[in-house]
């Protein structure tokens, strides 16, 4: 073959590939799924893939409370973004909100109120604050939150609530107290989301350097319940009869009430304890699974209490790290666990295994786990996921790339 008849079929094998790659894209887009960009699935069914025109899929998207809508972030290399929302059963695009103006890098993003509205997380990267926007289907902000150093969307007193928890440092004053002048103060406001009131009051907790309160002789270790309770060692009381102090107890202090309600007397000083350093280091969620402290199994998390589950597959399957969580506004509280395929069993058998990713839903009805689907991904591939009772929407992240990707995923659950 001379050299101008290769360079013509090098030309035009390169003409396929980028025909090939516009029709992949098309068709993406027009919904037909493109078997390269998904992996897999056992007892789900690929309904429909949605890939921006412009620009990529990031990592914030969420099911409404039913999960017959989805929401996700279509972003442009910090140019612009807007929020698709999407029919889910029909798999059709219902409308798109444009919320550049209040963030172009939307950290998370969920339904609120009635459905038409949503609220949208945004971190500063200088500062790592948070700030949350209620935004209409507009794309008018109707309400602010932050900046503050959490703020979760919860049920508070029978509504939905958003609380905000902010973390400042305070002088020290010339008079100081008997323990030393508080160096930090924790404030937290809870306010309906539907009208925006404040719910209870405006609660300030004042610290020193061993994190207690001198003027409620109290002892903080970690927070509870959205950040509307502090957890902690409330200083016994002086009993008059005996003539003595009682021995201190676990206190449990609302702050939306200023109120201690619950006092829980300590029987065991080492496993309290033991449990008291567990529960900082979920106190971010007040419900959620989480690996069991020896890695044999996972607990549930919640009012300060572990509860332990049973899965599908023995836990020692699995590769403890890739644990994954998602809650849920229905209580139930989906997850993702990864089969390490080198795990002991497999070794013994000197045979790896396919590394499936499981999501699981922990339903508070029946407190079991179900093994909703299992995902079986490319080699070096990670995914972003959200999931509801009916459908698992995943985002394939690109390698090398820390959020977002070109398509999301919608598969139907079985």
């Amino acid at each position: 073959m001379t050299a101008m008849g290769r360079n013509r079929e090098l030309l035009a094998g390169v003409c396929v590939v980028v025909l090939g790659v516009a029709l992949g894209r098309q068709a993406a887009w027009a919904g037909e799924p493109d078997s390269n960009s998904y992996a897999p699935v056992e007892q789900a069914t690929l309904s429909r893939t949605f890939s921006p025109e412009e620009g990529f899929v990031d990592d914030p998207f969420a099911f409404d409370t039913s999960g017959s809508r989805l929401v996700y972030v279509a972003s442009d290399a910090g140019t612009s973004s807007h929020l698709v929302v999407v029919d889910t059963l029909q798999n059709t695009e219902l409308f798109r909100v444009n919320i550049g103006k209040f963030t172009l890098k939307p950290t998370r993003v969920e339904f609120a109120v009635d459905g038409e509205h949503f609220l949208v997380w945004s971190t500063d990267q200088a500062t790592g604050k948070m700030r949350v926007g209620l935004l209409n289907s507009k794309g008018r902000v109707t309400r602010k939150y932050g900046p503050a150093d959490d703020i979760v969307q919860t049920t508070y007193q029978g509504q939905e609530a958003i609380v905000v928890h902010s973390v400042s440092s305070l002088k020290k004053r010339k008079k100081k107290h008997k323990e030393g002048a508080p160096l930090v103060r924790h404030t937290i406001a809870v306010s309906a989301l539907r009208t925006g009131k404040t719910l209870g009051k405006k609660t300030n907790l004042d610290l020193d350097e061993k994190d207690k309160s001198t003027a409620l002789d109290f002892t903080l270790k970690y927070w509870a319940k959205d950040f509307t309770v502090a957890v902690g060692i409330k200083g016994g009381v002086w009993d008059r009869k005996e003539n003595q102090r009682s021995p201190d107890f676990e206190g449990w202090y609302e702050m939306p009430s200023a109120t201690f309600t619950k006092r829980l007397p300590i029987k065991h000083l080492v496993k309290h304890r033991e449990r008291m350093a567990r529960l900082v280091k979920h106190q971010k969620r007040s419900r959620d699974i989480v690996v069991r402290h020896n890695i044999s199994g996972v607990d549930l998390v919640e009012d300060g209490d572990f509860t332990g589950l049973t899965l599908a597959e023995p836990f020692h399957h699995y590769d403890h790290t890739s644990l994954v969580t998602q809650t849920s506004s229905t209580g139930s509280i989906f997850f993702t666990l990864t089969i390490d395929p080198v795990h002991p069993d497999a070794a013994a058998k000197r045979r790896a295994v396919k590394p499936w990713m499981d999501l699981y839903e922990y339903v508070p009805a029946t407190k079991k786990v179900i093994r909703r689907a299992r995902l079986l991904p490319p080699k070096g591939r990670r995914y972003s996921w959200r999931a509801s009772s009916t459908h698992w929407a995943l985002v394939p992240r690109h390698i090398g790339f820390d959020r977002g990707g070109t398509q999301l995923l919608l598969y139907t659950l079985k």
